[in-house]
C-alpha cells in the first residue's frame, strides 16, 4: 500500500483565516484510491520551513502532495523552495507564467505575517 502525506502551504492556514478544505478533499480521494494518508502537515509561507516540511515528508512516505503556496503572488514560494530543498533546477518558463492570472490583493496581504 502507498503511504502519503499532504502538505498544505500558507500562512493564512496558521492564522485561522481559511479552512483547509483542499486537504480534506485530497484525503477522501486518496482513501478512495487505496492510498493511506499517514500525515497532514501545514506550514507557513517561509522558504526554510517549507523545505524542512518537504524533506521530512519525503523521508517518511512514498507520496507527497502539496496544496497551496502555488499562486502568482510574491509569497507563493513553494515550487522554488521545494526545488532548492531537492537540489533541482527551477527553469523559468515564460509560457507558464503568461498563463497565470494576475493576483488580486487580499486583506491578508496587508497584515504583517513575517513572523510566521
Amino acid at each position: 500500500m502507498t503511504h502519503a502525506e499532504i502538505v498544505s502551504v500558507g500562512t493564512e492556514h496558521l492564522l485561522g483565516q481559511i479552512t483547509d478544505t483542499n486537504a480534506v478533499w485530497l484525503c477522501n480521494v486518496l482513501a478512495g484510491a487505496g492510498i493511506a494518508v499517514y500525515y497532514r502537515s501545514t506550514v507557513g509561507d517561509n522558504p526554510g520551513r517549507v523545505q524542512d516540511v518537504f524533506r521530512q515528508a519525503l523521508a517518511r512516505v512514498d507520496l507527497v502532495i502539496s496544496t497551496g503556496g502555488l499562486g502568482p503572488t510574491d509569497d507563493d514560494l513553494t515550487v522554488a523552495a521545494v526545488a532548492e530543498a531537492l537540489g533541482l533546477p527551477l527553469p523559468a518558463s515564460a509560457v507558464a507564467s503568461d498563463g497565470l492570472p494576475a493576483a488580486e490583493p487580499s486583506p491578508a496581504d496587508s497584515d504583517d505575517r513575517s513572523g510566521l
